[in-house]
């Protein structure tokens, strides 16, 4: 030993360096799943694409998965020659199910975060089969695209922000535990 090495200098080579690295890539990790997101799309998950005329029309929704409660129904309508968007039409959906009611809404640029979409924000009121309607008019012709879609059912608060419910408390426990390990380390 060196003449400035001291008794604590030989100790943090122990098992108690080994856990405050331990705590730290616990801590970590938690803050890693903590703000981790999952990446999208501008307008959400594909549900449906399909030529229809002189278009492509391609429906996104978001949230993902798509629950009963509010979405956004957003849609890219595309020349079927260039696939240059097409930014001048009306788009209209209707939503609805077999022996339920039915949603219609128009679906706007305005309404888009991303201008080369269409978007319409709706509210789905129960879960199941629902069938799809776009209808995209341009030059006084009508073109329809239909498809189905499986909404789940909606997800309870506690399940959906779990983990940032969790995180105070798994913090103070790291917290005490990192603050109970120095102090031993002292004493010892």
């Amino acid at each position: 030993m060196d003449r400035f090495s001291t008794d604590a200098d030989a100790r943090n080579d122990g098992p108690l360096s080994v856990l405050h690295a331990l705590l730290f890539f616990v801590l970590a990790a938690v803050t890693l799943l903590a703000q981790s997101y999952p990446v999208r799309a501008d307008g959400g998950v594909v549900q449906i694409q399909r030529s229809a005329g002189p278009f492509i029309i391609t429906v996104f929704t978001a949230p993902i998965p798509l629950r009963a409660g509010p979405a956004e129904i957003s849609i890219m309508i595309q020349d079927n020659k260039n696939q240059n968007p097409v930014l001048d039409a009306k788009v209209a959906v209707m939503l609805g199910r077999d022996g339920g009611e039915t949603i219609k809404v128009e679906a706007r640029r305005e309404q888009s975060k991303n201008k080369l979409l269409y978007a319409a924000l709706l509210s789905f009121p129960e879960a199941g089969r629902w069938e799809i309607e776009v209808t995209v008019v341009k030059n006084f012709e009508e073109h329809k695209i239909t498809g189905v879609m499986t909404i789940a059912p909606p997800r309870y608060f506690l399940l959906t922000y779990w983990w940032a419910l969790a995180l105070p408390p798994v913090t103070i426990v790291l917290f005490v535990l990192n603050q109970w390990l120095k102090r031993r380390q002292k004493a010892g």
